[in-house]
């Protein structure tokens, strides 16, 4: 049992742990909120404060790290220093694509983002796991490794959200770039093109985007859709814990 005077040396020490999102292997169960939803809620609002951007919606990120925690629980996540969030609630004409890095708490990369062509017109409003749907896929990726392809150079996506995205290499859901995903775009026509479901980059950072994200990290589209978020096998049981 620790001494009095080895108690601040002690503390300090699971301050550390917990102030750090990369944690030694084994320990991940400390971040699991059904484990210690107090003190994740408390983490998960000041990464929130430190990343000082109000575009970000607050949900948006909190629903993202429960997940984020939930896949590195279980030993899922190879790159866990960024967490991607895309949030489908904010219209194509405005930059809802986020690269958050949570070692330093910074948005590294903010971006217009495509949906599918079936999803909606300015605003995502349907979305789909099916083949052929032509719609975005709601809830959590793992990126994979990157090819070049028909849309040029691309990012493979496994969806890990069963029901909801787990068919995503099926039907060729991946990141890459388009011309119809740009300000000049938005110019034109008032909102950006749509893609097969693929969430489409403008081309200029496409390539820096996805050399960043790729092999490993975790990727969220969000959307406020109560049965995806009641039902999904990552959230279930945790979310209304945070």
């Amino acid at each position: 049992m620790p001494t009095s005077s080895s108690w601040p040396v002690t503390l300090l020490c699971m301050m550390t742990c917990w102030l750090d999102p990369v944690v030694p292997a084994g320990d991940e169960d400390r971040l699991d909120p059904v484990a210690d939803e107090n003190h994740l809620t408390s983490l998960v609002q000041k990464k929130y404060q430190l990343l000082d951007e109000p575009a970000l919606n607050p949900d948006a990120f909190r629903v993202g790290m429960i997940g984020y925690f939930s896949l590195r629980s279980k030993g899922m996540v190879k790159n866990d220093s960024l967490l991607t969030i895309i949030d489908y609630t904010l219209p194509s004409s405005v930059h809802r694509f986020f690269v958050i890095n949570l070692q330093i708490n910074r948005v590294v990369y903010k971006s217009l983002v495509s949906h599918g062509r079936n999803s909606g017109e300015l605003y995502a409003s349907r979305f789909s796991n099916r083949k052929q749907s032509h719609q975005s896929a709601l809830g959590f990726f793992l990126t994979a490794e990157p090819y070049r392809g028909g849309q040029g150079y691309s990012l493979l996506l496994n969806g890990v959200d069963t029901g909801y995205n787990d068919l995503s290499r099926a039907r060729a859901i991946v990141v890459h770039g388009a011309d119809y995903a740009t300000g000049k775009y938005i110019t034109r026509y008032g909102r950006l093109g749509r893609s097969f479901g693929c969430p489409a980059l403008p081309p200029d950072i496409n390539t820096p985007v996805i050399n960043l994200i790729r092999d490993g990290s975790v990727l969220f589209s969000y959307f406020p859709d109560a049965g995806y978020l009641r039902n999904s096998v990552i959230l279930r049981q945790r979310l209304d814990k945070l």
